[in-house]
């Protein structure tokens, strides 16, 4: 039973374990419009980003040219826009408008533009002053706008702020791209180090260096604590980097070795994963590392904390029925409710941003495939196609969509899928190594 258990320990200990700016809406002339999900086949709108124009000088145009990569590269990953190559435009942002009436619309009919991004920057000793606008081409309306100030190292978050105010405009829900991807990586070696960056794959940084394995990131809803498991004491232990004060915690129990775990919402609480004897038990801890109280008691598996989104509910694998599968029960205390019953080795659970739905990873034929199953009941849905393995779902803050960890290119990636039409849209990481165990953080705040 021993050896069976540490096994699945191995293969199961999970996923999800363990900075301002002003903005103004602009006048809309119409009522909104939106657009459906988009589903296989069905058309992708076009959308043209022209350059910022400049008002202040020559510094505005490094500043435009991260703004306006930083939003391309956002809307190319949200899965509504395809971006009209920059080569066709034919207007010169400095010597065009940015407001309505001092550009010409039929401009970019021409180029079978259906949105258009136009704005302005300036800079001065202060900081930088930026305005962006949304327009509908074919109404001839301004939809939306933006103003943003902050230092020039700023442009890029403001990018994905309105990348996120686009994509409510157009569809009507808030954008997931001012956010962060944790992950596990080996890329600077043979050792698995956590890192962090943004969604588009900028601000690259090492949360992790030491000579060994660092595994299963979570972040609390203010992103400013990481939760992760690091054998750097030559022993497994949880971890809790303060990335605000730049310093950490080990969380230890008087009960076994921990061996997993993940942050509650509020970062008041973590439930940690404990082996003793073969057998692995969760347990509820304050932040300091106190015990609150046992939560599961068995005598087999019991891994792959997660939290809901109102830190009410706890959802986690268990070998208790003789396989591992996914079970669900009150973070308060109470019996489990059994949630996953087709496949016979169900892990790494996640709640969605509203808290009634799973996402999961399920093996067959040696591999995994990601799949989603309601809470309120009904059939579990497989959204990954069989390609590679994959592995870690993290949903997005927005809910739209999911990254997850995959062999499907041979290396370990990280991509994100849309879940609505089970599209996959790109790779979110890139380089040596292999990249595993993604969490997609909250929106940042203010």
């Amino acid at each position: 039973m021993k050896r069976t258990s540490l096994s699945f320990l191995i293969r199961s200990c999970a996923i999800l374990l363990a900075i301002s700016l002003a903005f103004i809406v602009g006048p809309a002339a119409a009522a909104p419009i939106t657009m459906p999900i988009v589903g296989p086949g069905s058309q992708i709108s076009t959308i043209a980003v022209s350059g910022l124009k400049s008002v202040s000088g020559d510094n505005d145009h490094h500043i435009s040219s991260v703004f306006v990569e930083t939003l391309r590269r956002d809307l190319e990953l949200s899965g509504y826009f395809r971006i009209i190559d920059p080569h066709s435009y034919i207007e010169d942002p400095q010597s065009s408008g940015f407001e309505l009436g001092q550009f010409n619309f039929a401009d970019w009919r021409s180029i079978n533009a259906d949105f258009l991004v136009k704005g302005s920057v300036s800079a001065d000793g202060s900081g930088i002053k930026l305005t962006a606008y949304l327009y509908d081409v074919a109404q001839q309306r301004r939809m939306m706008g933006k103003n943003y100030s902050g230092q020039p190292n700023d442009a890029a978050r403001m990018a994905r702020r309105f990348a996120d105010a686009i994509l409510e405009a157009a569809t009507g829900q808030k954008g997931p791209f001012d956010s962060k991807l944790g992950f596990v990586s080996n890329r600077g070696g043979r050792f698995k180090e956590i890192y962090t960056q943004s969604i588009d794959g900028q601000d690259l940084f090492k949360l992790t260096d030491n000579p060994t394995i660092n595994l299963f990131p979570s972040f609390d809803r203010s992103t400013r604590y990481v939760l992760y498991l690091s054998y750097k004491s030559m022993e497994p232990a949880l971890y809790l980097a303060d990335l605000k004060e730049r310093r950490e915690a080990r969380l230890d129990s008087p009960h076994g070795r921990v061996i997993g775990g993940t942050i509650s919402p509020d970062a008041e609480r973590v439930v940690a994963a404990i082996e003793r004897g073969g057998t692995t038990n969760l347990y509820l801890i304050t932040r300091e590392g106190a015990e609150i109280r046992q939560l599961t008691d068995t005598n087999g598996i019991n891994v792959s904390p997660a939290i809901s989104p109102d830190g009410q509910s706890l959802a986690f694998t268990s070998d208790r029925s003789g396989t591992p599968q996914i079970y669900v029960m009150p973070l308060g205390g109470g019996a489990a409710k059994r949630i996953t019953f087709k496949g016979d080795y169900n892990t790494t659970p996640v709640f969605s941003p509203k808290g009634d739905k799973l996402a999961y990873q399920s093996r067959a034929s040696g591999r995994f495939d990601i799949w989603t199953i309601s809470l309120g009941g009904g059939e579990p849905m497989q959204i990954t196609d069989g390609n590679g393995s994959n592995e870690y779902p993290s949903w997005s803050p927005d809910g739209r969509y999911i990254a997850f960890s995959s062999t499907r290119d041979r290396r370990s990636r990280i991509y994100i899928m849309m879940v609505g039409n089970r599209k996959i849209i790109s790779a979110l990481t890139e380089g040596n190594g292999n990249d595993s165990c993604p969490v997609w953080s909250w929106w940042l705040g203010d």
